[in-house]
C-alpha cells in the first residue's frame, strides 16, 4: 500500500489528492513551513556543508555519496580517486555484472529484438539503468552515460525504437562514453535508433529532412546562436540523405543502419563554408561529422554542458574555458576533458546542485543499502512507477533535449521525493527493501539512532534542526514504526536533496 492510501485511511481521507495534501504539510511542518521552492533553493543546500575535496569529489562522481565510497576516497586520494573512475575498465564490478546478467536483452541483436516482446525490452533498459545506478562501482562512468543519454536523447517509445533501445544503450552510449566525443557523434549519427527518431530515415534526393541535420547541430553539437545558419542547415541534410535504417517484413529485415546510394543527394555543397565536392556518396555525411567534431563552437557546447552537470549550474568561465582547450588539444577525450574539469579549480568554488528525483532515489537507495529485486520478465514494476511519478523515469522526455538540469524544472517536484523516501522507509515499494537492523549496525537509543542515519546518509553533517526533526521523530523509545518513519525523513531532509 502506498504512503498516500495508508495516510488517507488513517485521516479518513476519501481520495489520495486531499492525502497528498497532508503529506506535504506534514513535511512542511517538521521542516520549518518551508515550501516546495524554498525547499529546494541554494539557502537550504548550504546548511550540510561538506567537509573536504575528498567529499566534494565522491558527491560530483558518484550517484550518491556512501560510507564506502568515502572510505575509498581517503584512502586514494583526491587525485587517485579521480584516477580510479577514470579507468573504470580497471575497476572490478562483478557483483553489479551478475545483477544485470538477467537482462538477457541487452545483449540480443536489432533483429532479435524485434521479433519479441517490446515491454519487456523496455523495463529490461529501464530497470538496470536503475539497478547499474545503485549498484555499480564504476560510477562516474554511469553518471557519464546519463549525461550522454540526456545529450543525444531519444524517446524509448518512438518508432520501431521500443524494440531497438538496448543496441543504442550498448553500442552508442555505453561503448563510447568515455572515448572521444567525435567518435560518439560519428556512432549516433550512424545508429538506426538515432535515424528513426528523428526520421531520417525519410530523408531523400529532391526531399530532404531537416529534423536530424537541425539537431545534430543546435543540440548534438554546436549549439545554438554559435554561428550556423539556416544554409547549413539545409546543406547538413542534403549530406544526409540515403542515411537511415534497414526495415520491414520477414527474415531479411536487420533493423540495423543503412546507407541507400539511390536515395543521396549527389550534388556539391557547401557548410560551414567548407565545400564537399559532387559525387562524395556516404563520405558527405562523414565529411559533416567531421567538421562538426572538430568546430571549436562544439568544443565550446560540449565543455559548457560537461561543466554545468559536474560542476555547477553557472560554472566560472575560466572552468569552462580550460575543458574547451583541454577538448581542442586532445580531439574531443572525454577523459581528458573531465580530469581538467575537476583538477582545474578549487572545489570550494563549486556551488551545490540539486539531485533530480533519478539522482535522489539512486542515492537514497545506496545510502540505505536498499535491495533490489530483479524483474527482468516483467513490463514494470513498483520501483519503476515511483521515478514515473517523479516525472524522472529513464528514457521517457519526448524532445530532443533531453531531462533537463536546472533547479525551476524540479522544484515542484518535493511531494513525489518525500514520497519515495517513506514508501522506501516503510517496504512500501515491494521489489526494493532496506535491512533496516543492518542498516543501524546495532543502534538502538534514540540518540544512537540518530547518529548512524547522520553518518550513513550525510556522513556525520547534517544539519543541527534537521537532526533535531529526527530525534523527536524516534521519541525517547524507538520502535520499528518511529524508526521507519524517522529514516524517511532523514532521506526528505531538505539538505539531502543536494549535492
Amino acid at each position: 500500500m502506498s504512503l498516500l492510501k495508508r495516510l488517507a485511511q488513517q485521516v479518513g481521507l476519501r481520495d489520495e489528492a486531499r492525502a497528498a495534501e497532508a503529506v506535504l504539510s506534514r513535511r512542511k511542518l517538521l521542516f520549518g513551513g518551508l515550501s516546495s521552492l524554498a525547499a529546494l533553493s541554494p539557502s537550504v543546500a548550504r546548511a550540510a556543508p561538506r567537509p573536504s575535496a575528498n567529499r566534494f569529489l565522491v558527491d560530483r562522481l558518484t550517484f550518491g555519496w556512501t560510507e564506502a565510497e568515502q572510505l575509498l576516497a581517503d584512502t586514494l586520494g583526491y587525485h587517485g580517486y579521480l584516477e580510479y573512475h577514470l579507468n573504470p575498465a580497471a575497476i572490478n564490478d562483478a557483483d553489479c555484472d551478475a545483477r544485470v546478467a538477467v537482462y538477457n536483452r541487452l545483449n540480443w541483436s536489432s533483429n532479435g529484438l524485434y521479433d519479441s516482446l517490446p515491454q519487456i525490452t523496455m523495463n529490461q533498459v529501464i530497470e538496470s539503468t536503475i539497478v547499474r545506478a545503485v549498484y555499480s562501482k564504476r560510477q562516474l562512468f554511469e553518471r557519464v552515460v546519463e549525461f550522454w543519454t540526456d545529450h543525444f536523447n531519444i524517446e524509448m517509445m518512438k518508432s520501431f525504437n521500443q524494440w531497438l533501445f538496448p543496441v543504442w544503450m550498448r553500442d552508442v552510449i555505453r561503448m563510447h562514453a568515455m572515448g572521444t566525443f567525435p567518435q560518439l557523434l560519428a556512432a549516433s549519427a550512424q545508429s538506426a535508433t538515432m535515424m528513426f527518431y528523428l526520421d531520417n530515415d525519410t530523408s531523400v534526393v529532391g526531399h530532404p529532412n531537416e529534423n536530424y541535420a537541425r539537431e545534430l547541430m543546435e543540440l548534438h553539437s554546436m549549439g545554438v546562436g554559435s554561428g550556423y545558419s539556416q544554409q547549413d542547415v539545409e546543406e547538413v541534410a542534403r549530406c544526409l540523405t540515403g542515411w537511415g535504417a534497414h526495415h520491414g517484413f520477414g527474415e531479411a529485415s536487420t533493423f540495423e543502419f543503412e546507407y541507400e546510394p539511390n536515395k543521396h543527394d549527389n550534388g556539391p555543397k557547401v557548410v560551414l563554408g567548407t565545400n564537399i565536392p559532387a559525387g562524395g556518396g556516404f563520405n558527405d555525411g562523414l565529411t559533416v561529422l567531421s567538421i562538426l567534431g572538430a568546430h571549436p563552437a562544439t568544443a565550446a557546447f560540449i565543455s559548457r554542458k560537461m561543466c554545468q552537470r559536474f560542476w555547477s549550474y553557472d560554472p566560472p568561465q575560466a572552468l569552462v574555458d580550460a575543458v574547451t582547450n583541454t577538448y581542442l588539444a586532445t580531439n574531443g577525450d572525454i577523459k581528458a576533458m573531465l580530469r581538467t574539469l575537476f583538477t582545474t579549480l578549487d572545489p570550494d568554488t563549486a556551488g551545490n546542485k540539486l539531485k533530480r528525483p533519478f539522482h535522489f532515489f539512486v542515492s537514497a537507495m545506496r545510502a540505505t543499502k536498499t535491495e533490489i529485486a530483479a524483474n527482468p520478465t516483467g513490463t514494470g514494476s513498483p520501483l519503476r512507477d515511483q521515478f514515473k511519478a517523479a516525472g524522472h523515469e529513464p528514457f521517457q522526455w519526448g524532445p530532443p533535449d533531453g531531462y533537463p538540469d536546472r533547479v525551476d524544472a524540479w522544484a515542484d517536484a518535493v511531494l513525489a521525493r518525500w514520497n519515495f523516501a517513506a514508501s522506501l522507509t516503510n517496504h512500501n515499494i515491494s521489489n526494493a527493501l532496506i535491512n533496516i537492523p543492518a542498516f543501524l549496525q546495532g543502534a538502538t537509543t534514540q540518540q544512537q539512532i540518530a547518529d548512524r542515519m547522520d553518518q550513513a546518509i550525510f556522513g556525520g553533517t547534517m544539519p543541527t534542526e534537521e537532526k533535531a526533526v529526527i530525534l523527536n521523530t524516534l521519541g525517547a523509545s524507538p520502535n520499528n514504526r518511529t524508526i521507519q518513519d524517522a529514516l524517511g525523513l532523514a532521506l526528505s531532509a531538505p539538505s539531502y536533496q543536494w549535492y
